[in-house]
């Protein structure tokens, strides 16, 4: 059975697609059979890793038929596949909206699709767009959990309590329930503290955003332990399409690499892979 993660906030540039992509590499090359779901409208995620062979479908037919046939794509490395995200960027946009908009339950059309290949993957992560609305809902009503990266200052961390946790706050069960119209409690969201620079002190950071979070959270949010340093590899692995764990990193200073940093990210977000090492010497 896939565990899904999403990234979500209803803020951009925070570093969504940096961490979909990255993380999913990571899992990959540690066997596991991972997916990745581009639902953002700027298609980053899908520019990120080179595709050589396309699908014929993909996040349009996902969503609007509730149905994966064809529509996901193999990338070049071992364990990773992705859905492109084809909804058209044109002035009118793309399908995808106006679809949700039709019905009440075409929100659901996402959860249905990913149930479908439930036992084909170990883990489904899907970006989206730094927004809310309906494409946002039905991928939290999807999954299982949610990971929002958020910058260690006031503003950033004012817009995550006053806009992602509204968002949540909008799907939450109706009173007497545990589950959501999906059929699923509402997934945790777990923040994690990105692009610390060295000047930062993370302790403090985290202590704050945890404080903040404990008294406006209303137990929707978690403030992960990991942190993610504000290293460049991130933007030159991604230029090169290359996972960041495989990109050359000389540590400098006391920050951890990359490949130090997602394999904590992920050791904490599912302990069972603890002790589990991505293959290859890319150090």
């Amino acid at each position: 059975m896939a565990k899904i993660y999403s990234t979500i906030s209803t803020k951009g540039g925070i570093g969504k697609t940096t961490v979909a992509a990255n993380l999913a590499a990571l899992l990959a090359d540690m066997g596991q059979r991972v997916l990745l779901v581009d639902t953002d409208i700027a298609q980053n995620l899908s520019k990120y890793f080179n595709v050589p062979e396309p699908a014929d479908g993909g996040l349009t037919q996902l969503i609007t038929r509730a149905d994966p046939a064809g529509c996901i794509s193999h990338t070049g490395y071992e364990n990773l596949d992705i859905v492109l995200n084809d909804d058209s960027l044109g002035d009118k946009g793309g399908p995808i909206l106006p679809f949700l908009r039709q019905s009440s339950t075409h929100i659901l059309y996402l959860n249905h699709a990913l149930q479908k290949i439930d036992d084909d993957y170990d883990y489904i992560l899907i970006d989206t767009q730094g927004a809310s609305g309906l494409v946002q809902e039905s991928v939290i009503l999807a999954s299982d959990e949610l990971i929002s990266p958020v910058k260690p200052n006031y503003l950033d961390s004012t817009e995550f309590v006053t806009g992602t946790v509204s968002m949540l706050r909008m799907l939450l069960p109706m009173p007497g329930s545990t589950t959501t119209i999906a059929g699923k409690p509402l997934p945790v969201c777990s923040a994690v503290i990105n692009q610390v620079d060295r000047t930062t002190d993370s302790r403090d950071v985290s202590r704050w955003l945890r404080q903040q979070f404990d008294s406006e959270g209303d137990g929707l949010v978690r403030v992960l332990n990991t942190t993610i340093p504000d290293l460049a590899a991130y933007n030159k692995a991604a230029g090169l399409s290359l996972p960041v764990h495989r990109y050359p990193h000389r540590s400098r200073g006391r920050a951890p690499s990359p490949r130090e940093t997602l394999l904590e990210l992920a050791y904490e977000l599912q302990p069972k892979l603890i002790g589990i090492e991505p293959k290859g010497d890319w150090s």
